[in-house]
């Protein structure tokens, strides 16, 4: 009887023990301090002090890069010849000029010297060789006048425009090759070309005409406006994308087209302007109106809709000395901004000139018997010329288009 009466007390200790073993558990291990190099980067020993999280590596280049500023200016059209019936005038180009190749941008290289690139609207050929064209204004300059755009430190020229076949294919050629004897660069007709000079900033420029200039435009049917403006865009999209698959950073359309003698742009002139924009352009420069017109920032870009004449054999005296505005020009710039890969408009600025160094530079009123000289010349600055220069370009100028009924009349009287 003793005997059960121990069994039974041993029983009932054991299962007290197995109950609370069950309901409290097993005792937890002490929690193990990581080690020092496992520890997040701001942990502190002072659990007291406030976490600090370090900020999070960005994936963006630019964030921090040092920024790296490049200049590019831009001139208007540059024929550097006199028409084929006055070569051998007075005052024509060529025997104002002679063999001087720095004398028409004598009073503007100063401008043109530090930047990183220049770019001009090159309305001529150039040749040694003599040819004839059909055309009745038409601009064939010797070889050797190439040198007046590198004594200008002018690096790119537009090739495409309505006056580069006047002579043919094989004068198109001769211009290339006078153009790659001095080392300046150019692109034709809907051409391609990236620019980039001692490895720095990679810039994409696209050259296109299509007859899309308002005389040409205009004696289209509206159908076959529409297909012309869908064409251009079509082609402004293959450029975007052929420039982005050759690396280029920055952009810039080189458009030939407006109205000749007009300070206003066309309908067509500022959509497709706005378009190049928009399909991923940086900036536009626009010639062929042979007139100052309007600049306009437009989305992350700028948009020079025409920058008039610059060094124009063309002209003897522009809009027979009615029009002062004719002699208005000047230079555009932008400045970009590098930041690692990104590139951004950084500011855009304007120097009002005249087309001839002969005027007076303080109001710039040509007469009946003024000429150009075929020197751009700033304008002295508050000036009554610089002024209204400084109205074309923000599109307040008010003074009336050159018209004089037709375009052979207005070509005429403007001096070729």
């Amino acid at each position: 009887m003793k005997l059960v009466k121990i069994l039974t007390i041993v029983a009932l200790a054991v299962l007290l023990s197995v109950l609370l073993w069950v309901r409290t558990g097993p005792t937890p291990a002490a929690p193990v301090a990581p080690a020092a190099s496992e520890r997040p980067a701001a942990a502190t020993d002072d659990p007291a002090a406030p976490t600090e999280i370090a900020p999070a590596e960005t994936d963006d280049p630019n964030e921090n890069a040092e920024p790296e500023y490049f200049t590019v200016s831009m001139v208007g059209d540059c024929t550097l010849s006199a028409s084929k019936d006055k070569r051998d005038w007075g005052i024509g180009f060529q025997r104002t000029v002679g063999d001087d190749y720095a004398y028409p941008f004598a009073n503007t290289v100063q401008f043109l010297n530090d930047d990183y690139l220049t770019i001009a609207n090159l309305e001529c050929s150039l040749s040694d060789n003599k040819y004839s064209s059909i055309e009745q204004f038409s601009f064939l300059g010797k070889a050797a006048y190439a040198n007046i755009l590198t004594e200008g430190s002018v690096e790119f020229v537009t090739l495409a425009n309505n006056h580069t076949l006047d002579f043919g294919q094989n004068a198109y050629d001769d211009t290339a090759a006078a153009l790659d004897a001095v080392g300046v660069a150019y692109a034709g007709e809907d051409e391609c070309y990236l620019y980039e000079a001692d490895g720095g900033l990679k810039i994409g420029l696209y050259c296109l005409y299509n007859g899309l200039t308002g005389n040409a435009f205009s004696l289209l049917s509206a159908s076959a406006q529409e297909k012309l403006v869908a064409e251009s865009k079509q082609m402004i999209d293959r450029a975007v994308q052929e420039l982005a698959e050759q690396g280029a950073e920055y952009t810039i359309a080189c458009l030939h087209m407006g109205t000749e003698g007009n300070y206003e742009t066309t309908d067509v002139q500022v959509e497709l302007c706005r378009y190049a924009i928009d399909a991923g352009f940086g900036s536009v420069y626009c010639t062929h109106a042979h007139r100052l017109q309007p600049a306009e920032l437009y989305g992350d870009g700028i948009i020079f809709y025409g920058l008039g004449n610059w060094i124009f054999g063309g002209h003897t005296n522009p809009g027979n000395g009615k029009d002062p505005a004719s002699y208005d020009t000047g230079i555009g710039k932008i400045t970009l901004c590098r930041r690692g890969h990104r590139v951004t408009l950084d500011s855009y600025d304007f120097i009002p000139c005249s087309i001839s160094s002969a005027l007076d530079p303080e109001n710039g009123v040509p007469g009946v018997n003024s000429h150009n000289n075929y020197q751009p010349t700033p304008y002295a600055e508050g000036g009554a010329a610089w002024q209204r220069a400084m109205s074309i370009i923000s599109g307040t100028y008010e003074g009336a288009n050159y018209t004089v009924g037709n375009y052979w009349d207005i070509l005429s009287a403007m001096g070729g």
